[in-house]
């Protein structure tokens, strides 16, 4: 049985961000209930908005990068630079529990909305700052999309490619979706924090930081002494059941056997070769650690004599772990993501199978609200500040000077 009143549906949220991590988060919020206002600019505003035209996202008539980060979302596009338009947000700042912003810190502090700048106008906010490269430093004003401050500058780019490969771009926001669940992770600490002593606070997260995040297994080892990380090498691996190999009809599958001991035997079934634990070389772990290039070498011959779906069942049944290399078209029929409805509908979307993936956690008894797309620039600007008790003829004055603009036609 779940909840009939959706987890935060009492929390405001106040959106000046753009692309994908800071968005990302206010839709998780908004997905269990939160009010989410999407401040932009007028003209062109967020230009995620446009990204489904271009690349490097696939082409499509639906703004479906857009949606998958703003879902639920209400927007009013508004002039900063103005003094009326200033006065616009300090009033939503007034009313709002949580401001998410992306913009570097030279500009917040020439539109003087930095979190000292606005903190005196509700002392219960919960000011959300994210960056490319962090608040100091020469970078701190850089731009940083996920592809280069996520994934090149944190040496995770370089990390996950071949030995002999040259690096590969990663697909759109790749490192901002993860970025975004632990930007949801430092406001609801912060929440929490001012459950128990009534104060807001600044929380704020970076694209390197998240990458660092992510490396940090590797980049531990670094800071402890170590060498530096090795290169998977499917030639040359550490280890021949971490590894992947190519079966008969050009597909792959990716072993990762971390319990050696517990599980060769069974592997041997897997690959109908139990004269290999007769073999002095991989009889035992060690050996099979300091042969494994050899053991790599008779593993992918192996490998290519049977289908993807004969290996797929083979280990399936003798409980190796692996997994197919899948391709994105793949993934969205997968069953697993299927039978977990990793995927939702969305009210209002009415193109292909109008779904978008699901944020990623969910909470007993606390249903997530149904998904329905978010609003065109502008919007619900005249519906916002009506809620913020402008009068017909102060909403007149601001849309037809400029400071509001509504939606087009």
């Amino acid at each position: 049985m779940t909840t009939a009143t959706p987890l935060l549906h009492d929390l405001r949220v106040l959106e000046i961000a753009t692309f994908v991590f800071g968005p990302g988060c206010s839709a998780i919020l908004s997905d269990f209930g939160a009010s989410v206002i999407k401040v932009e600019s007028p003209g062109l505003g967020d230009p995620l908005r446009h990204a489904h035209k271009a690349p490097p996202f696939m082409r499509s008539e639906f703004d479906y990068a857009f949606q998958q980060d703003n879902r639920n979302k209400r927007s009013i596009a508004l002039d900063l630079k103005r003094p009326e338009g200033r006065e616009v947000l300090l009033e939503l700042v007034r009313q709002s529990d949580v401001l998410i912003t992306n913009f570097p810190p030279a500009v917040l502090e020439r539109l003087r909305i930095r979190y000292e700048d606005l903190a005196g106008e509700n002392a219960r906010l919960i000011y959300a700052q994210v960056s490319g490269y962090g608040e100091r430093g020469e970078d701190a004003n850089t731009p940083g999309f996920d592809g280069n401050a996520y994934w090149a500058r944190t040496g995770l780019m370089d990390a996950v490619r071949t030995a002999e490969g040259e690096p590969a771009m990663p697909s759109p926001a790749m490192g901002d979706h993860p970025s975004a669940m632990t930007l949801y992770a430092g406001v609801m600490t912060a929440l929490y924090r001012r459950q128990l002593t009534g104060q807001g606070s600044k929380v704020s997260s970076s694209l390197m930081a998240n990458g660092l995040w992510a490396a940090a297994s590797a980049l531990s080892g670094l800071l402890a002494g170590t060498k530096p990380y090795r290169r998977l090498n499917p030639a040359r691996p550490g280890s021949a059941l971490v590894n992947y190999y190519r079966t008969s009809d050009d597909r792959w599958i990716s072993l990762i056997v971390i319990q050696d001991a517990k599980h060769w035997h069974n592997f041997l079934k897997v690959i109908e070769r139990p004269d290999l634990d007769e073999d002095p070389r991989f009889a035992t772990i060690q050996p099979r650690f300091k042969h494994a290039q050899e053991l790599s070498v008779i593993l992918a011959d192996i490998f290519k004599t049977r289908t993807c779906a004969e290996w797929r069942a083979r280990l399936r049944e003798h409980k190796i772990t692996f997994s197919v290399v899948a391709t994105f078209d793949e993934v969205i029929d997968d069953p697993q993501a299927l039978a977990n409805d990793l995927f939702i509908a969305v009210e209002g979307h009415e193109y292909g199978r109008k779904q978008v993936v699901d944020s990623p956690f969910w909470i007993q008894d606390c249903a997530k609200v149904p998904a329905r797309l978010g609003s065109p620039l502008g919007g619900d600007g005249a519906a916002i500040l009506r809620e913020l008790g402008y009068g017909e003829e102060r909403i007149a004055q601001l849309t037809e000077g400029a400071v509001v603009a509504l939606p087009q036609g």
